[in-house]
């Protein structure tokens, strides 16, 4: 009874160490209550460059949800990195550029993979079951060993005790400046502020000196050309001083001449653009007439079309002269009065100029405009008769006689030039 209980004892034994040794050890025992996989569960294997504590079984999540479970943690043979191997439900549907990272339940918590589709980006594309995830999309969270770690390295002979000096400094001068420097935090806050307006533009002028930059490094030959010129420009310049200084001499007296000659025109000027107001305003207003003259102005005495009725190299002229010159002086204001200002219509401006009673060009008495009309010939005064009343007898040898008609063809041209044509 003794030696079958022993040999029963000693086979499970044996079957114990042989399904051991074929097994993951504790870890393949898969924990109860996990995430459900499903009847196809999909495997991926998640790449890290540190996992920190996490184990095997670890909890897979989506969302906070848990959806798998940690398989195995392998090295690959780089070295450098581990391999995860984790097994999840076909449900999931996360995109195939899909991100990892080993996360903490709570401060002291267990680790767990969350897995999350990236904010932007997303690729069509869809996990399946054989993915990878590399290590350029996985992450860990920061571990609370590590930051109590370096806690503890900056208090246990760290820096802290040198900070008792820097705050007694900063609390010497600041000791009664607080409005002032309360003042210049807020107007640090202004410049801040307005910086932070003009991002934009800072960005686009550095984009601008990048652009400058990188044409003046394709230059970098013709600049250095430029350089190696400059030292004998200057000896010329140096060599030309006293030219240099003569001429800005003889400059700033030019300033000074033509700066007085300003100041004592200034108000005949003045007068001349306002007297020259009415003239470009009946300009302006005559522009639609001059915009149809000048094209006549090219082609005179031909009209603007006339190169389209021309065929070969020649064509027919017909010319109407006009040789009434005694008009054509009229026109001129050959023999006509002495000219009288007129003030210009309230239309343009309404400015009068100044008239000075003194000036000898006032009221006629000064030159007449045209040729001289002064008889060459002494010519007696032509004084007409009166004509009798209406009814009244007419005297012996005062009846009317026939106009002759002139037989002079130049007459009117002479008249216009006050010489005498009887």
């Amino acid at each position: 009874m003794k030696r079958s209980v022993a040999i029963g004892v000693g086979a499970c034994v044996v079957a114990l160490t042989v399904a051991s040794c074929g097994s993951k050890g504790i870890y393949g025992i898969p924990l109860p209550g996990g995430a459900d996989l499903g009847s196809d569960p999909m495997h991926l294997t998640v790449e890290f460059d540190d996992v920190l504590d996490l184990v095997p079984q670890s909890t897979v999540k989506v969302d906070g949800v848990p959806v798998g479970r940690v398989e195995s943690i392998d090295v690959p043979d780089d070295g450098w990195t581990a391999a995860v191997g984790v097994v999840v439900d076909s449900a999931v549907d996360l995109p195939a550029n899909a991100l990892a990272s080993v996360q903490q339940t709570s401060l002291l918590g267990e680790k767990f993979i969350e897995l999350k589709a990236p904010p932007v980006n997303a690729d069509a594309a869809r996990l399946s079951d054989g993915s990878t995830i590399p290590v350029d999309r996985t992450r860990h969270a920061t571990d609370i060993e590590q930051v109590l770690g370096a806690l503890s390295l900056l208090l246990n002979g760290g820096g802290v005790a040198q900070l008792q000096p820097i705050i007694h400094e900063l609390t010497t001068a600041l000791d009664g400046r607080e409005s002032k420097a309360r003042s210049l935090l807020d107007q640090a806050n202004t410049l801040i502020d307005g910086l932070n307006k003009q991002r934009d533009d800072i960005t686009r002028a550095l984009d601008g000196l990048d652009t400058l930059t990188g044409r003046v490094n394709e230059q970098t030959d013709q600049i250095e050309k430029i350089l190696a010129e400059i030292p004998p420009a200057v000896q010329v310049l140096n060599e030309q001083e006293p030219q240099f200084i003569q001429m800005l001499t003889q400059l700033d007296r030019l300033g000074q001449v033509g700066t007085d000659v300003l100041v004592q025109s200034k108000d005949n000027l003045i007068a001349d653009l306002r007297a020259l107001r009415p003239t470009l305003q009946a300009l302006a207003d005559s522009s639609e007439d001059l915009v149809t003259v000048l094209p006549l102005i090219p082609t005179f005495p031909f009209p603007d079309g006339a190169e389209k009725v021309i065929h070969g190299n020649s064509m027919n002229l017909f010319l109407s002269l006009d040789m009434r010159l005694g008009q054509q002086f009229e026109a001129l204001g050959v023999g006509l009065p002495d000219p009288v200002y007129v003030p210009p219509p309230p239309g343009y401006g309404g400015y009068v100029p100044k008239v000075d009673p003194s000036n000898p060009y006032y009221n006629g008495n000064g030159p007449r405009p045209g040729w001289p009309t002064v008889s060459i010939l002494p010519l007696p005064p032509i004084v007409p008769k009166p004509a009798p009343a209406p009814g009244a007898p007419v005297a012996p040898g005062t009846e009317p006689v026939a106009e002759k008609k002139d037989q002079n063809p130049l007459s009117g041209l002479l008249d216009k030039l006050g010489v005498g044509g009887r």
